[in-house]
């Protein structure tokens, strides 16, 4: 048989072969990436597997369609190494970790048999399992598990590539199947693992497209449809770029030590001077960002409450151009970097961050650089990969403030040639407490230890709205209610949005708590959050009360309360 030719009777897969899988994989994951985004435990509008492994795999047809020789196993490396680049959320990793394993079991090979695809496959479920810290049964890894030996043993009964292919569908559908009643979460929800479908989506395409020739599966529209997301991808970004108003052209930052006191009118006196308004108070400090006109009179009215530190005014009219760096317009992602950083100091840190308030919040209290993403748009390893390489910084601290994100900045480590260490914040306001007790002429490992410390003082609620009806822990979930959240568990559902909010906060606050923060997103107007921060400083007139715009979308309100 001629190298690079079609396989005979499914004998024997080839580059072409290989190659149709990946657009036939990237087809189907088209077709069915909403339906895996709906499998959600929790019936709120944040679904993203299905967006996160079709993203991820997109990464890998790039790579394939631009690879011309004969190799699978060079190929592979391609795609595997594109996919690792292009991973989004914990499914994405996964994933790339699948075809990693594939590169591994196909290296130095021009072509493969059934017992060879068997056995690199066995080496992408090694190196799925790897790549979970603590992995759980019922979700993509049991899937694949069991898909890599329903193709060994349709390799022992002599199956050519269809059959065995087809042996590892009919062997995870059966998987899938299962996953409901192997997780509790996933059987209250009734739905099956998300990303088990999504791998399955993944199998089934590979199979639809070793069927056909390479010249149905090419996508005669893929430069044209490249080129017109890059163009709007880039319009987009441009409407996103961060905008302060002329009239207020000093970005002013200090920090206030007050000898005796509080700061609870503070944030008052201050807000009728400038916008961008952050005050952030622990105690007898505060910490003061605010685009002014006037930073004289922001320094005389922060004097009447104590001594004065690192006070730091820029001029953004000169230093605008400086505060964005844009990278891969195409898959939107978008890194923020603090006007005039320093380049000194032992580390430098990077927080992933949605929402304009939000952004304009970590970049005021430190943060060298805001990669753009959260819920529903994680954003890759080679973003974050970028942040770092950004940093003039031997040592870097990742904030991906986000559960999903986490497995995605672990893989930075080995990519980087710094030293990259990844806090485990789940929400934005556990990363604004670790950003608060950051030190930037400190050690990492000392950082490290106070930023830990600092987020276990954090509750972080949040309300948002359900997509469906369903039962949860004994709550009755009803399609367009508003949802109270924390952590992994919901806390209530009603009509009221007000009233969801106040009850959420009931719940959460101890009778050591001290300070709540209210951030409101960017469906919430002005006046109801402040409505919200009136009637919670009346049920709570002893603890300090703050209120800030996040921007953030999906969520009307994110609570800290500390």
């Amino acid at each position: 048989m001629k190298t690079g030719a079609r396989s005979e009777h499914g004998h024997s897969l080839h580059v072409s072969d290989f190659k149709k899988m990946i657009l036939g994989a990237n087809y189907f994951f088209d077709r069915e990436k909403e339906a895996i985004n709906a499998l959600n435990v929790f019936p709120v509008p944040d679904g993203d597997t299905g967006t996160n492994m079709s993203m991820t795999l997109k990464a890998a047809v790039e790579g394939s369609l631009a690879y011309e020789g004969n190799s699978i196993g060079e190929l592979s490396e391609i795609v595997a190494s594109r996919a690792l680049m292009g991973a989004r959320g914990n499914s994405g990793v996964i994933l790339s970790q699948i075809l990693r394993g594939l590169a591994r079991g196909l290296r130095n090979k021009e072509y493969i048999s059934p017992g060879e695809l068997s056995k690199a496959f066995q080496y992408g479920v090694v190196y799925a399992y790897k790549a979970v810290s603590k992995p759980v049964e019922g979700t993509i890894l049991t899937v694949a598990r069991e898909m890599a030996r329903g193709i060994r043993s349709a390799v022992h009964k002599g199956e050519n590539l269809y059959g065995t292919m087809e042996a590892a569908i009919d062997s995870g559908r059966e998987t899938l199947a299962k996953t409901t009643d192997m997780l509790p979460a996933l059987k209250e929800a009734g739905v099956v693992d998300a990303g088990g479908l999504g791998l399955l989506v993944f199998l089934e395409g590979c199979l639809y497209a070793m069927k056909r020739s390479l010249h149905e599966m090419l996508p005669h529209n893929w430069v044209r449809h490249s080129e017109e997301f890059a163009a709007t991808g880039t319009a987009a970004l441009s409407a996103a770029g961060e905008e302060f108003d002329l009239d207020y052209p000093y970005c002013t930052e200090m920090i206030i030590k007050a000898e005796n006191g509080t700061f609870n009118d503070l944030r008052v006196r201050l807000e009728n001077h400038g916008d961008s308004l952050v005050v952030v108070t622990d105690g007898n400090v505060a910490k003061v960002h605010i685009h002014t006109a006037s930073p004289d009179l922001i320094i005389k009215t922060a004097l009447t409450y104590g001594s004065l530190h690192d006070i730091k005014i820029d001029n953004m009219l000169d230093q605008h151009s400086e505060t964005r760096i844009v990278t891969t317009p195409a898959e939107n992602n978008v890194i923020y970097s603090r006007v005039k950083r320093s380049d000194t100091g032992e580390s430098g840190l990077i927080s992933v961050s949605f929402g304009e308030g939000f952004r304009e919040i970590f970049l005021s209290l430190g943060a060298d650089e805001i990669v753009y993403g959260g819920q529903t748009m994680n954003p890759n390893v080679e973003v974050l990969l970028n942040a770092v390489q950004n940093l003039p910084q031997e040592n870097a601290i990742i904030l991906p403030n986000n559960k999903n994100i986490i497995m995605v900045a672990e893989q930075v480590k080995a990519l980087s040639d710094k030293n990259v260490e990844v806090l485990e914040t789940k929400t934005l306001p556990e990363g604004l407490s670790a950003l608060l007790a950051y030190n930037p002429n400190q050690s990492v490992t000392e950082n490290i230890e106070v930023m830990k410390e600092a987020i276990k003082r954090v509750q972080t609620g949040m309300v948002t709205y359900a997509t469906r009806d369903t039962v949860i822990k004994g709550n009755d979930v009803k399609q367009g209610q508003y949802l109270a959240l924390t952590g992994e568990e919901i806390l209530g559902s009603g009509e009221s949005l007000h009233q969801v909010a106040i009850d959420l906060v009931k719940t959460i606050t101890a009778p050591h708590s001290e300070l709540i923060t209210l951030f409101y997103g960017q469906d919430v107007e002005r006046d109801q959050a402040m409505a919200l921060v009136s009637a919670i400083e009346e049920l709570f007139p002893d603890l300090e009360m703050e209120f800030h715009y996040g921007g953030q979308p999906i969520y009307y309100y994110i609570l800290s309360v500390e």
